[in-house]
């Protein structure tokens, strides 16, 4: 692991990061229920690069008790991390609910993107995609676990089974979360499809991501994101699920590295 600054802005958002290398920053934006430590293998192939991974409002370290949250509470916070370290112009790369902060973000200010990267992202939901991701959210809601289910819909069985501290450091993540932080967030990546984009500023590079056996943010969701957003291409992480990014990263990073570089 290589070391990158920790510390908080002015508005207690929890962030690692090597901002004092040269080149355009690359903000990395987690998922739901996680935090920046998701990013793991991440922070160690692009150790030499200008980096940043915080943690979204109500998970980690960054500031937390909001009883409801939407997209313009994500955007603000990171218009204010960027006004902190007085950046201008960034690459974002955003996983999941972080891939939807990042393209709310981007329709909203789209001058401060250089390239877009989006990971996993959910599109035009069909009914019964929507059933089952409303289902689980109930579950939550209810006090039930969903934690196994989450990290075996995530990873491929064989993988689990071959890197049990993996199931160990995501189990234990998923795990210490708090409810009443964790919903709010988690309303919103439900209710998302009522929240529609327009990608008629999307102008910059964009690369789209998603693994070739991902239930939940399938390739074909991936595919018509495409088709919405000019100047994309599509790269589809074989046999790969929700957590590419962890499972696959050697492939991941080098698309990731071979677009931005």
């Amino acid at each position: 692991m290589y070391p990158l600054k920790k510390e908080f802005d002015s508005n207690s958002t929890y962030c690692e990061h090597n901002i004092d290398v040269s080149g355009i920053p690359s903000i990395f934006i987690h998922g739901v229920g996680l935090d920046n430590t998701m990013w793991l293998p991440q922070k160690n192939f692009f150790h030499n690069k200008k980096i940043i991974f915080y943690d979204l409002l109500n998970h980690g370290k960054s500031k937390k008790e909001y009883l409801g949250l939407n997209f313009e509470d994500f955007i603000k916070q990171l218009n204010q991390l960027l006004e902190y370290f007085n950046i201008k112009k960034c690459n974002l790369i955003g996983f999941s609910l972080g891939a939807l902060i990042a393209q709310h973000f981007t329709s909203r200010h789209y001058d401060k993107l250089n390239k877009l990267i989006i990971i996993g992202s959910v599109y035009k939901r069909t009914e019964e995609q929507l059933k089952k991701v409303k289902n689980r959210f109930n579950m939550a809601l209810r006090g039930e676990s969903i934690t196994k289910d989450s990290i075996n819909r995530w990873f491929n069985k064989e993988y689990l089974e071959n890197n049990p501290d993996i199931y160990d450091f995501f189990f234990s993540l998923l795990e210490k979360k708090k409810n009443k932080d964790f919903l709010p967030a988690y309303k919103l990546f439900v209710d998302a499809d009522n929240l529609p984009l327009n990608f008629s500023n999307f102008t910059m590079p964009t690369l789209i991501m998603t693994g070739e056996n991902e239930i939940g943010s399938t390739p074909y969701m991936s595919k018509m994101l495409q088709k919405e957003i000019q100047n994309s291409k599509l790269y589809i992480v074989s046999k790969a699920k929700h957590m590419a990014t962890y499972e696959k990263a050697s492939d991941v990073n080098l698309q990731i590295s071979e677009f931005l570089y």
